[in-house]
């Protein structure tokens, strides 16, 4: 007896074909019913426009404002600051009052139901929802739409919110400016009255100390002092010389005659006088051998001799009082040097210190003047940053009247729904079908009841 073969077990594509073919008008009918319901839920949802704008954002690579850098890295960073500006509050009530809005009807009567506090914030958040701002990776455009539930309504906002960006920047970037102008201006005065301090401090000591040019050279005053160094000097070998003398005589006043000292003895007075009583000696001699010394010549010759002794010895007291005078007279000559050369010297000293102050004030005066000037031409720079924007806002497309609404999408909704309605009508008929099994096909009984198929007749379904 001949072996047959078991059927593999589960269901074939045939079997769900053939429950398809057989629910055919259940599957289309509930795909009409889901287009259908879809169609009559599109008709009754509000319509949506949407108006977008293209805005071009473009920067300096440095802020000559805040004085900071950029970088081509830093792009997405500043868009998306762009972008929160651009959705911010600020912007939101700027299109509120650039439209008007708190004057309209609408807006009047939802003052006088919820208050105008309330009313005035929900204004501004549903103005805030409406608004949408995106950028397209690696492109500084931002895309900015409105959605509004008529096309004009969306224009009008969706350029309101593009121009209450741009003029929010431009006040950032002029509050920027004077912000920075004012505190620039007042760090210049800061600066300019220091300036004019070490200025009148400099002035004021020139004045006092009689020194106009820091840069004087002290030559004369230097050649001076060496020819007082000089004559001190030679004062002082002439005092030597002098005081050496001066000992001589005193030791020899100490054991003979002053007369017989060669500095007394040179003197004229001391060397006629010597001579003449040298010659009344001689004829003294004379008188008294030949006429003995009771003779009227002699006796007269010994009076003419003690008068000539008494006046050589007041001319050598003299000569010595004149040789200490001398000495003395040397000895103040050296101590007014001395005192004129410490007085020079004390003053050049003094100078020199003066020229140190007044060359400290001058550097500090340059100093100053030069921070002022460098402050002066940054001044400058913020001075024409503060008319010239730092962020450069190019208005590349304005929204226009939308054609279509862009809410509900009823192509795509009616697309979808007809897919949905097929998926649910296939799987609806094939839970019928498998809740209660029917023969659709010869597979359904090779596969259900595994039982030999001997022939067909007709179609079954």
């Amino acid at each position: 007896m001949a072996t047959v073969n078991a059927p593999p077990a589960g269901m074939s594509s045939t079997q769900l074909i053939a429950m398809i073919r057989a629910r055919r008008r259940l599957v289309l009918g509930v795909a009409a019913l889901t287009f259908l319901a879809t169609a009559l839920v599109l008709m009754v949802v509000p319509r949506s426009w949407t108006a977008s704008s293209d805005v071009y954002v473009d920067y300096k690579a440095a802020d000559p404002i805040s004085g900071r850098q950029f970088s081509a890295g830093q792009d997405e960073s500043y868009l998306s600051t762009q972008i929160d500006i651009l959705s911010s509050r600020a912007v939101t009530e700027r299109v509120v009052d650039s439209l008007n809005l708190r004057d309209s009807p609408d807006y009047r009567e939802l003052v006088a139901k919820v208050g105008s506090d309330k009313a005035y914030s929900q204004l501004v958040k549903t103005i805030a929802d409406s608004t949408q701002a995106v950028s397209r990776r690696t492109s500084r455009v931002i895309e900015v739409s409105y959605s509004a539930d008529s096309p004009d309504k969306a224009r009008d906002y969706a350029n309101a919110v593009v121009r209450s960006y741009i003029a929010l920047s431009a006040e950032i970037a002029s509050n920027a400016a004077r912000s920075r102008s004012e505190q620039y201006n007042a760090q210049l005065e800061k600066l300019r009255a220091e300036v004019n301090r070490i200025q009148d401090e400099l002035t004021a000591y020139q004045q006092k100390v009689g020194i106009l040019n820091v840069n004087e050279r002290d030559d004369v005053a230097n050649a001076e002092i060496g020819n007082l160094t000089t004559s001190l000097v030679n004062l002082q070998n002439q005092r030597q010389e002098a005081l050496g003398r001066q000992h001589t005589i005193d030791s020899m006043l100490q054991s003979g005659r002053p007369e017989d000292l060669p500095e007394i003895g040179s003197q004229p007075a001391v060397a006629d006088l010597k001579a003449r009583l040298s010659d009344v000696d001689r004829r003294l001699t004379e008188a008294r051998s030949v006429l003995g010394p009771n003779h009227p010549r002699s006796r007269s010759l010994v009076a003419e001799r003690a008068e000539l002794s008494a006046r050589l010895a007041r001319e050598t007291r003299s000569a010595v009082s004149a040789r200490r005078l001398d000495l003395d007279r040397l000895a103040g000559q050296q101590r007014d040097v001395e005192r004129l050369i410490s007085v020079r010297q004390k003053k050049l000293l003094e100078q020199k210190a003066q020229r140190d102050t007044l060359l400290a004030y001058q550097r500090q005066l340059d100093g100053a003047e030069r921070v002022y000037t460098a402050a002066t031409q940054k001044y400058d720079d913020i001075l024409m940053a503060g008319n010239i924007s730092a962020v450069n806002l190019t208005v590349l497309r304005q929204a226009e009247t939308p054609s279509i609404p862009s809410k509900p999408r009823v192509t795509s909704s009616l697309a979808a729904s007809l897919v949905a309605g097929l998926l649910l009508g296939l799987c609806i008929a094939l839970l019928l079908e498998l809740g209660t099994r029917r023969l659709r096909s010869r597979e359904d009984l090779v596969r259900g009841l595994r039982l030999p198929v001997l022939g067909e007749i007709g179609m079954v379904g």
